[in-house]
Protein backbone atom coordinates (compact mmCIF):
# COMPACT_ATOMS: atom_id res chain seq x y z
CA UNK A 1 0.00 0.00 0.00
CA UNK A 2 2.67 2.53 0.52
CA UNK A 3 4.39 2.03 -2.68
CA UNK A 4 1.27 2.74 -4.46
CA UNK A 5 0.75 5.96 -2.16
CA UNK A 6 4.45 6.60 -3.66
CA UNK A 7 3.84 5.98 -7.43
CA UNK A 8 0.65 7.95 -7.06
CA UNK A 9 2.76 11.10 -5.35
CA UNK A 10 5.48 10.31 -8.22
CA UNK A 11 2.67 10.57 -10.94
CA UNK A 12 0.75 13.29 -9.93
CA UNK A 13 4.20 15.54 -9.53
CA UNK A 14 4.97 14.34 -12.92
CA UNK A 15 1.83 15.67 -14.84
CA UNK A 16 2.15 18.86 -13.06
CA UNK A 17 5.62 19.10 -14.03
CA UNK A 18 4.63 18.73 -17.90
CA UNK A 19 2.13 21.68 -17.87
CA UNK A 20 3.35 24.67 -19.16
CA UNK A 21 2.99 26.62 -16.42
CA UNK A 22 5.77 27.69 -14.19
CA UNK A 23 5.30 29.47 -10.37
CA UNK A 24 7.83 31.68 -9.26
CA UNK A 25 7.19 33.00 -6.12
CA UNK A 26 3.78 34.15 -5.75
CA UNK A 27 3.32 34.95 -9.57
CA UNK A 28 2.43 32.22 -12.13
CA UNK A 29 3.50 32.71 -15.29
CA UNK A 30 2.31 30.93 -18.22
CA UNK A 31 4.25 29.84 -21.33
CA UNK A 32 2.96 29.91 -24.59
CA UNK A 33 4.68 29.37 -28.20
CA UNK A 34 3.31 32.81 -30.23
CA UNK A 35 4.20 31.89 -33.92
CA UNK A 36 3.10 34.76 -36.13
CA UNK A 37 1.50 33.46 -39.10
CA UNK A 38 -2.04 32.65 -40.85
CA UNK A 39 -3.29 30.76 -37.76
CA UNK A 40 -2.65 33.97 -35.60
CA UNK A 41 -5.30 36.13 -37.65
CA UNK A 42 -8.06 33.81 -36.10
CA UNK A 43 -6.70 33.88 -32.91
CA UNK A 44 -6.64 37.62 -32.99
CA UNK A 45 -9.92 37.80 -34.28
CA UNK A 46 -11.59 35.29 -31.82
CA UNK A 47 -10.66 37.61 -28.55
CA UNK A 48 -7.32 37.70 -29.53
CA UNK A 49 -4.05 36.86 -27.16
CA UNK A 50 -4.05 38.18 -23.25
CA UNK A 51 -0.27 37.83 -22.81
CA UNK A 52 3.27 37.23 -24.98
CA UNK A 53 4.71 38.28 -28.02
CA UNK A 54 2.29 40.32 -30.17
CA UNK A 55 3.23 41.94 -33.24
CA UNK A 56 3.06 45.83 -32.31
CA UNK A 57 4.92 44.74 -29.28
CA UNK A 58 8.01 42.56 -31.00
CA UNK A 59 8.19 43.19 -34.46
CA UNK A 60 9.68 46.24 -36.57
CA UNK A 61 6.85 47.06 -39.14
CA UNK A 62 8.28 50.17 -40.32
CA UNK A 63 9.49 49.47 -44.10
CA UNK A 64 8.64 48.78 -47.14
CA UNK A 65 6.15 46.15 -48.24
CA UNK A 66 5.63 44.73 -51.92
CA UNK A 67 3.68 42.01 -53.72
CA UNK A 68 1.62 41.38 -56.89
CA UNK A 69 -2.07 41.00 -55.23
CA UNK A 70 -4.74 38.79 -56.99
CA UNK A 71 -7.46 41.60 -58.87
CA UNK A 72 -10.44 40.37 -60.69
CA UNK A 73 -10.27 42.05 -63.67
CA UNK A 74 -6.98 42.44 -64.41
CA UNK A 75 -3.22 40.48 -64.33
CA UNK A 76 -2.79 41.43 -60.37
CA UNK A 77 -1.94 44.60 -58.41
CA UNK A 78 1.56 45.37 -58.18
CA UNK A 79 1.52 46.89 -54.94
CA UNK A 80 4.15 48.87 -52.75
CA UNK A 81 3.26 50.01 -49.59
CA UNK A 82 6.12 51.84 -47.31
CA UNK A 83 5.28 52.48 -43.60
CA UNK A 84 7.62 55.01 -41.72
CA UNK A 85 8.28 55.59 -37.83
CA UNK A 86 6.14 58.64 -37.83
CA UNK A 87 3.08 56.85 -38.26
CA UNK A 88 2.61 57.39 -41.87
CA UNK A 89 2.63 55.41 -45.34
CA UNK A 90 2.41 55.70 -48.48
CA UNK A 91 0.61 53.05 -50.90
CA UNK A 92 1.13 52.64 -54.57
CA UNK A 93 -0.74 50.15 -56.25
CA UNK A 94 -0.55 49.34 -60.50
CA UNK A 95 -3.18 47.70 -62.12
CA UNK A 96 -1.03 45.74 -64.17
CA UNK A 97 -2.92 45.14 -68.18
CA UNK A 98 -5.06 48.18 -67.70
CA UNK A 99 -5.25 51.99 -68.75
CA UNK A 100 -4.76 54.35 -66.24
CA UNK A 101 -3.48 51.95 -63.63
CA UNK A 102 -1.71 54.11 -61.19
CA UNK A 103 -3.22 54.48 -57.71
CA UNK A 104 -2.04 56.41 -55.33
CA UNK A 105 -2.49 57.06 -51.11
CA UNK A 106 -0.92 58.31 -48.36
CA UNK A 107 -1.77 59.45 -44.59
CA UNK A 108 -1.35 57.98 -41.01
CA UNK A 109 -1.56 54.11 -40.08
CA UNK A 110 -2.41 52.81 -37.09
CA UNK A 111 -3.01 49.66 -34.84
CA UNK A 112 -6.28 48.58 -34.62
CA UNK A 113 -5.50 45.36 -32.23
CA UNK A 114 -1.78 43.80 -31.40
CA UNK A 115 -1.55 42.62 -35.04
CA UNK A 116 -3.44 44.60 -37.43
CA UNK A 117 -3.13 47.93 -38.73
CA UNK A 118 -4.57 50.08 -40.70
CA UNK A 119 -4.07 53.17 -43.43
CA UNK A 120 -6.21 55.44 -42.13
CA UNK A 121 -7.29 57.89 -45.09
CA UNK A 122 -8.24 55.02 -47.44
CA UNK A 123 -11.98 54.69 -47.84
CA UNK A 124 -12.33 52.32 -50.92
CA UNK A 125 -10.97 49.14 -51.43
CA UNK A 126 -9.44 47.36 -48.22
CA UNK A 127 -7.19 49.11 -45.60
CA UNK A 128 -6.30 46.61 -42.89
CA UNK A 129 -3.00 44.35 -42.63
CA UNK A 130 -2.50 41.14 -40.63
CA UNK A 131 1.18 42.06 -39.74
CA UNK A 132 3.50 38.77 -39.53
CA UNK A 133 6.93 38.51 -39.12
CA UNK A 134 8.47 39.74 -42.63
CA UNK A 135 4.87 40.32 -44.55
CA UNK A 136 1.56 42.05 -44.34
CA UNK A 137 -1.41 40.28 -44.88
CA UNK A 138 -4.28 42.25 -46.36
CA UNK A 139 -7.55 41.37 -44.84
CA UNK A 140 -10.79 41.63 -46.56
CA UNK A 141 -12.74 44.74 -46.43
CA UNK A 142 -14.62 44.13 -42.77
CA UNK A 143 -11.15 43.38 -41.57
CA UNK A 144 -11.01 39.30 -41.36
CA UNK A 145 -8.51 36.83 -42.91
CA UNK A 146 -9.31 36.33 -46.85
CA UNK A 147 -10.14 32.57 -47.11
CA UNK A 148 -10.27 30.19 -50.78
CA UNK A 149 -8.00 29.24 -53.17
CA UNK A 150 -6.06 32.81 -53.89
CA UNK A 151 -5.50 33.71 -49.63
CA UNK A 152 -2.25 32.85 -49.81
CA UNK A 153 -1.46 35.43 -52.87
CA UNK A 154 -2.37 38.61 -50.71
CA UNK A 155 1.04 38.78 -48.85
CA UNK A 156 3.20 41.74 -49.34
CA UNK A 157 6.70 41.15 -48.40
CA UNK A 158 9.08 43.19 -46.71
CA UNK A 159 11.85 44.18 -48.85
Amino acid sequence: MRSSAIYTIISLLLVTACENTAVTGTTTIQVTDTVLEDASIDTVQNGGMSVGATAKNSLDVVGKYKGILPCADCEGIETNIELKSDSTYSREMKYLGKKDNLFTASGKWTWVSEFVISLGSIKEGPNRYFVAEGKLLQLDMSGKKISGPLADKYELKKQ
